[in-house]
């Protein structure tokens, strides 16, 4: 229905005044509308705010409990990075270089109060990826680990949680193997497959979503849980987090129409110098979707700027990939109009499957440099100028060690 204004006009004619009314449309020049983007908000501070009886931490607070090791991070199975071209890494403890419970996907890093960090997250693993395992119930762990001192390198695991409320919706929540759900949280049944940090707060790839939302301020201290199998606030009051230590909980998440499947994440920079938050696709060559990379805009305080549409760009591979498009991507990392790629799935070179692939738009084909197996999602740290990245597979694998997290120059490689 059209608004219509009824406004006075007053006419004069010599001697005598007489008044007209005149009916005027204003439909399109009174209402400015705003842009669908496609990209949708939702917060869910009133979850927050149901915890705010107990005491929120920050990274600094939290107690590391466990130790990396430096030695042996580049001689893993399936590492090929040139001798030169290598700068530092290290390796998780023997558990968790060994455990087929958990798959490590995404990456990010930022300073907080001097210290040095990296944050990576990780999968449950069910029965899909390795026969008779079930812990894909348990959702997404990340590791937060100080690489302040390089050679004492400290992490702990913090679970992911998000609104119990939230089982009920299938686009925030998957049924797994069964385990005990007590009151208040949920695990995030995702798989993770990447993560970007700004403005203290970490964007969670999630595949059919979008980005899931977790504030570094809001950690939550848990209780111990012999049975590891319970998860939520008990009858007494007790925080129950499958026997981990600390919760992170969801504070909102973005509901994004165009740019499915959400398979990494990393902070970047457009062509204007703005930070941007881009997403890539993992696709195989049978998909009849060509994989793109989607930038969505950040404003000052880290949220994204839902009112500008995405910024979509189309990779290409190169000539062993017939120029075309860029399948199988594991990590995107975008600067101005170039952007780097972890792939997988090609054919073995120097013990793996895995390319760096370096695009830049407009360009006839991409440029390939070998690179190790299993890599996973990218982080640039600005600060140095270091692209990390990761690998993920479990020792029984291959019959060793594959799982390492490393660094290179990105210089060598832009």
């Amino acid at each position: 229905m059209k608004k219509h204004i009824i406004i006075s006009v007053l006419c004069a004619a010599f001697t005598a005044i007489s008044c007209q009314t005149e009916a005027i449309d204003t439909t399109e020049d009174a209402v400015a509308t705003l842009p669908n983007t496609g990209i949708n908000y939702v917060d869910e501070s009133a979850f927050i705010n149901s915890l705010s009886t107990e005491t929120f931490l920050n990274p600094t607070d939290i107690s590391l409990n466990r130790n990396a090791t430096t030695a042996g991070y580049n001689q893993v199975y399936g590492f090929n990075i040139p001798e030169d071209n290598q700068v530092l890494g290290f390796k998780w403890n023997t558990g968790d270089q060994n455990t087929t419970d958990w798959r490590p996907q995404g990456i990010t890093g930022f300073t907080w109060n001097q210290k040095r960090f990296l944050l990576t997250t990780w999968y449950g693993i069910g029965p899909s990826n390795i026969d008779g395992v079930e812990n894909q119930h348990k959702g997404v762990r990340i590791s937060l680990v100080d690489i302040t001192n390089p050679s004492s390198i400290t992490y702990r695991h913090i679970l992911l949680v998000q609104d119990k409320n939230n089982i009920s919706n299938p686009k925030l929540f998957k049924a797994t193997n069964s385990y005990d759900q007590l009151n208040l949280f949920a695990p995030v049944t995702i798989h993770a497959g990447g993560v970007a940090y700004a403005n203290q707060k970490i964007y969670v790839a999630s595949t059919s979503l979008g980005l899931r939302v977790f504030d570094l301020n809001n950690i939550i201290a848990a209780s111990s849980d012999n049975t590891k199998n319970k998860i939520g606030q008990d009858a007494n009051g007790d925080l129950k987090a499958f026997n981990y230590g600390y919760i992170l909980p969801q504070s909102g998440y973005y509901d994004i129409l165009d740019g499915d499947p959400f398979s990494c994440v990393s902070l970047g920079e457009n062509t204007t110098g703005n930070n941007m938050l881009y997403t890539s696709q993992y696709k195989t060559s049978n998909s009849s979707i060509i994989p793109s990379v989607y930038g969505f805009n950040l404003k000052s305080n880290g949220d994204i700027d839902t009112y500008i549409p995405a910024e979509i760009s189309v990779p290409k591979d190169n000539a062993s990939g017939n120029n075309g498009p860029l399948y199988n991507i594991q990590g995107v990392y975008r600067k101005d109009s170039t952007s780097v790629f972890a792939v997988t799935g090609k054919s073995s070179y120097k013990g793996s499957t895995a390319r760096l692939v370096r695009y830049t738009d407009g360009d006839a084909s991409g440029t390939r440099y070998r690179w190790p197996h299993g890599a996973e999602d990218f982080y640039l740290e600005k600060s140095t100028g270091l692209l990390w990245n990761l690998t993920e597979y479990e020792t029984s694998k291959y019959g060793e060690e594959n799982r390492t997290v490393f660094a290179v120059r990105y210089s060598d490689y832009d």
